[in-house]
């Protein structure tokens, strides 16, 4: 069983930060991959669209890949993508408990915020107690390095 200790680990923005390049990784070839089963579906098909509506349909599919990654890993029994798996490192709620797909979906879309905000919800990381940045806070979400018992 997966849980936190009365005084959890929380990992260091290098840790964080690997995970998160480890997943864009991973996120980024199951992205390359759709997108040109796509067009080879256009090509075979041979359906034409328009550059602009082109670009509308790869964007989302990018987007819905991404969406999807982050919200079934952090909110399944693993509670962590690979990237977060490989240094041990989990989601929980505040409480230490597994979260729900909702509170995955929550968490996925805040980081949109964290980005937008020109990185400032990623430094909200180096004044937070529990080293939460803007969407873990949205989410009331915090990562912690894993603990079997």
């Amino acid at each position: 069983m997966l849980s936190i200790s009365k005084n959890p680990r929380y990992p260091t923005i290098e840790k964080r930060s690997i995970a998160w390049l480890t997943d864009a990784v991973i996120v980024g070839i199951i992205i390359l991959l759709a997108r040109m089963a796509f067009f080879a579906v256009c090509m075979q098909l041979q359906i034409r669209l328009p550059a602009g509506k082109i670009t509308i349909i790869s964007l989302a599919i990018g987007v819905l890949i991404a969406i999807a990654y982050h919200t079934f890993f952090e909110g399944s029994k693993l509670q962590a993508t690979p990237g977060k798996m490989l240094f041990g490192l989990i989601v929980t709620d505040l409480r230490g408990n597994r979260i729900s797909l909702a509170r995955a979906l929550s968490r996925h879309m805040g980081k949109y915020a964290s980005a937008f905000s020109f990185g400032i919800g990623y430094l909200l990381y180096f004044f937070s107690k529990r080293k939460q940045c803007l969407h873990d806070m949205i989410a009331k979400c915090v990562i912690v390095h894993r603990t079997v018992t």
